[in-house]
């Protein structure tokens, strides 16, 4: 009986020990933050695309697939878990937003074909099938430097239509003029004491 109890006090030992190893520090938070929530392609890429949308969208990044669709209803448990998982495994890049409802219109991703590290080369043919099943556009475009909004918005045009783009809201620069009228300078003499001063109104 002992020997079971000593046993079990140098497993405990064990697995506390290598809990303690695990996190590191040994607190229950071995995090550090990022210097960067986007990689530099991601946020010039997201820059550009902002300016090729206008205010017609909103865009948010890296959303799970699995927020975007819902399995339909009448399938078995089974299958349905298992959609729901495939679902949840997917991430894309950038997703368009209807202003105003917030609706899904279309996703987009950033793919590098010269290497498959870090975006997706190969076109992933459950992504592209599960949008295209509940309408929303897959738009892929190949990660470079120097992104021009117009080339973007061609993208989209080409994916989505261009009937579904709005016309850009182009905002003329203001004028550096007076912002009111400007009463023109004049003295006006006011006495004080005797004594006459200048004001300007």
């Amino acid at each position: 009986m002992e020997l079971v109890i000593i046993i079990m006090m140098l497993v405990l030992v064990v697995v506390a020990t290598v809990a303690i190893r695990l996190t590191q520090t040994g607190t229950p938070f071995p995090y550090q933050k990022k210097p960067a929530l986007f990689t530099e392609a991601e946020r010039a890429f997201m820059l550009k695309l902002e300016q090729a949308v206008g205010d017609q969208f909103r865009v948010v990044n890296r959303v799970r697939l699995s927020d975007m669709l819902i399995v339909t209803q009448g399938m078995d448990k089974r299958a349905e878990q298992a959609a729901k998982l495939k679902a949840s495994a997917k991430t894309l890049d950038f997703v368009l937003l209807n202003r105003h409802t917030l609706e899904p219109v279309a996703a987009i991703d950033l793919v590098n074909t010269e290497s498959k590290v870090g975006y997706k080369a190969k076109a992933d043919w459950f992504v592209r099938g599960a949008l295209e099943t509940v309408g929303v556009a897959h738009v892929r475009i190949k990660v470079r430097a120097g992104y021009k909004s117009s080339e973007i918005r061609a993208c989209l045009a080409g994916k989505m239509g261009a009937s579904q783009l709005s016309p850009l809201n182009v905002h003329k620069a203001a004028s550096r003029g007076p912002t009111r009228p400007i009463k023109p300078l004049r003295d006006i003499n006011v006495t004080q004491g005797g004594r006459s001063q200048a004001a300007v109104a």
